[in-house]
């Protein structure tokens, strides 16, 4: 593959645009048609939001390879692409493209919604990555919880922009207003799964990582508190998920989702309760590489619950 496109993390970026658009699809539309009305926000509107995100998070991929050069010299050599495929240059001028362009793209989006304060957002992502990739991520714990909380708010700033599109469409705001609350509850559990399953993973890569970490002066918790005590904190997080996943699933066969519930307590739970076993075990680098790809697996399987909403 292009080293371009790889540095991009291209199979992330698809997980994001399926998220999304099951999300808009899924979800919103699923619940309007029942109102008869279509979106607030436009389908133009709402694929710029989509290329939005993904150049904000591809510029944020190349950031972190940029300052995580020397360790990934240790970590994961033969996967470096900054230094060698791609001089630091280059890729700096690559981020600051996709950074840049993701940002404006973004804050013409709030202003076609009329907020000032969705626009703010962009520009503060933009920052914070930067800020996480130079600092944030050698800091106990608080890397972790960043990248968790932006893994949220891709699931969070699709409703947001819908929710501020439809204040400026009252029209279409009193036919939805009684699924409102609805909907917000749906992006929420969602939001809260991918918080909960992103600091998981991250987790487990620091454990992955802890040597290279540790010989670059990195204050991960597995250099910091060991990695047994990371893969502990990794496996109470893992049945704090499977509780939040219990309540959601008692909460979606109240409402008579039978498909959604089945699908999540056979599939989703029983990935979770896979991966804590292995998480237990894992004693490797190589062990905890292959917990650390299972984890994305139930991200994967979460998202594509959505679409029995549709069915």
């Amino acid at each position: 593959m292009n080293p371009y496109l790889k540095i991009m993390r291209l199979p992330n970026l698809g997980i994001i645009v399926l998220t999304q658009y099951l999300l808009r699809y899924c979800v919103i539309n699923y619940w309007y048609d029942y109102s008869g009305v279509s979106a607030a926000f436009s389908n133009l509107d709402f694929a710029l939001l989509v290329l939005s995100t993904l150049l904000i998070t591809a510029g944020g991929n190349i950031i972190n390879d940029i300052f995580d050069v020397e360790t990934d010299s240790i970590n994961r050599p033969e996967k470096m692409l900054v230094g060698k495929f791609i001089p630091p240059f280059t890729a700096k001028i690559f981020y600051l493209s996709l950074s840049i362009t993701g940002m404006l793209i973004g804050v013409y989006l709030a202003y076609r919604v009329q907020s000032f304060q969705l626009g703010l957002i962009f520009p503060a992502i933009v920052i914070m990555l930067w800020i996480y990739s130079k600092t944030y991520q050698k800091v106990l714990l608080l890397g972790n919880v960043i990248v968790a909380s932006l893994s949220a708010m891709v699931i969070l700033i699709v409703w947001l922009f819908e929710f501020f599109a439809l204040t400026s469409n009252p029209n279409i705001y009193v036919e939805v207003q009684n699924s409102l609350k609805f909907i917000s509850h749906i992006f929420l559990a969602y939001a809260l799964f991918a918080f909960i399953v992103s600091m998981i993973r991250e987790i487990l890569k620091d454990a992955e990582d802890r040597v290279g970490d540790f010989e670059t002066g990195y204050g991960t918790l597995a250099v910091v508190w060991g990695q047994s005590v990371a893969k502990y904190l990794a496996s109470v997080l893992l049945i704090v998920g499977m509780a939040f996943l219990s309540f959601v699933l008692y909460w979606l066969y109240q409402n008579g989702f039978q498909m959604v519930m089945w699908y999540l307590g056979i599939v989703v739970q029983i990935l979770f309760v896979y991966v804590l076993y292995y998480t237990l075990i894992a004693r490797s680098k190589k062990d905890f590489h292959s917990v650390s790809n299972a984890v994305k697996i139930i991200m994967l399987a979460g998202i594509l619950s959505m679409q029995l909403f549709c069915i």
